[in-house]
């Protein structure tokens, strides 16, 4: 039987310097049923003639051209126009190992439909695709709401695979975000809805590249708190069952903003947002309890990292090694002995979560 259709939704906006190589990382997947929807979203760069080229290149692509709407309405779009029962999203700067597609689609056609999306980690390259750190395995599947509340346990956009048909039964990506100026978390805010009412699974093995520059939506550490605090809360206003960590979950994005706002000097915004975490004490204590053990094991890593350099530039060995030189499955892997006991917490609550209903409140 041939394998089902694949849509791979590639939103780009002036992303001349990376779109030519993410395009290669998708054509040289090794599932090759592949239908790939390129949205330009307005580009003033070369980034659509360099998707051109490369749509005479591969039968594959296609290429859709719209004004600048924001990456909620391009990935829209691009699903609207996708021709797969699945589809699969990368950013037009992130990378893809070869068997991403392959294994996702193993994991997730060997699943009921109950569960409606596949992530996996990833490892953070940079401006020339070499690996800088890598995400850390949170081994959750099933229902798993609580837990990616508290953590963003897909991490990036570029590591989903889901069911077409769930992804227009919310509607797809909700710009309502941008409209709030708090563009950024777009991804999240589908992902909340999707696990209020469908399982996830994880397929363990490192098979995205998400690049980390100055260009990307993220490196606005500000809007991203004020993003992920909005997302959140609508997410939790349309659950008919509210997660037992929904009120940990906003005090940790508010304590994200009262940082940022200290560091920015910006003292009564800073002020106005401690007035209301007065209100969690015990939740504030256990943000910033989280924040001091960040902080220790930062700075053990950096020790480490210093002394690993020392031992390397004796050894003259290269530092970093670019994506495609690591394997997708290593050992080492962070699983779920290695969760802390709040973790552990939200696993059993997600354990025990049963949705009320299904019916979908998506966005437009």
């Amino acid at each position: 039987m041939d394998d089902p259709l694949v849509s791979v939704v590639v939103p780009a906006f002036n992303a001349a310097p990376t779109i030519g190589l993410t395009l290669s990382s998708v054509a040289s997947q090794t599932y090759r049923s592949l239908d790939i929807v390129i949205v330009d979203d307005g580009s003033t760069d070369e980034t659509n003639s360099i998707v051109r080229r490369s749509c005479q290149n591969d039968s594959r692509m296609r290429l859709i051209e719209q004004p600048n709407s924001g990456v909620a309405a391009a990935r829209n779009a691009g699903i609207h126009a996708s021709k797969g029962d699945f589809v699969a999203f990368i950013d037009a700067d992130d990378l893809w190992h070869p068997t991403k597609i392959e294994k996702q689609m193993m994991v997730l056609l060997g699943q009921g439909p109950d569960v409606a999306l596949v992530y996996s980690p990833f490892r953070v390259i940079d401006a020339d695709g070499n690996v800088i750190a890598s995400s850390r395995r949170h081994a959750a599947s099933g229902w798993v709401l609580n837990r990616h509340l508290q953590t963003n346990i897909v991490g990036n956009g570029s590591s989903v695979l889901a069911r077409k048909s769930v992804l227009e039964e919310f509607g797809g990506f909700d710009p309502w975000l941008r409209e709030q100026g708090a563009e950024g978390c777009e991804d999240l805010l589908l992902q909340l809805r999707i696990a209020s009412r469908y399982k996830f699974c994880e397929v363990p093995a490192f098979l995205v590249g998400y690049r980390r520059h100055h260009r990307n939506m993220s490196a606005d550490r500000d809007r991203m708190a004020r993003s992920g605090i909005l997302a959140v809360t609508k997410a939790l206003s349309e659950t008919t069952t509210p997660p037992q960590s929904a009120r940990g979950v906003l005090v940790r994005y508010e304590w994200k903003r009262f940082k940022l706002a200290v560091k920015r000097g910006a003292w009564r915004e800073a002020a106005t947002i401690l007035s209301r975490l007065r209100r969690t004490p015990e939740l504030v204590l256990s943000s910033l309890w989280t924040d001091l053990v960040a902080v220790s094991i930062t700075q053990a890593n950096r020790a480490t990292e210093l002394w690993a350099n020392i031992l390397l530039k004796r050894e003259k060995i290269p530092r970093r090694r670019h994506f495609y030189d690591y394997s997708p499955i290593e050992t080492g892997l962070r699983t779920s002995r290695n969760v802390s006991a709040r973790q552990r917490r939200l696993a059993e609550l997600d354990l025990a979560y049963r949705p009320q209903d299904k019916q979908p409140t998506g966005g437009d």
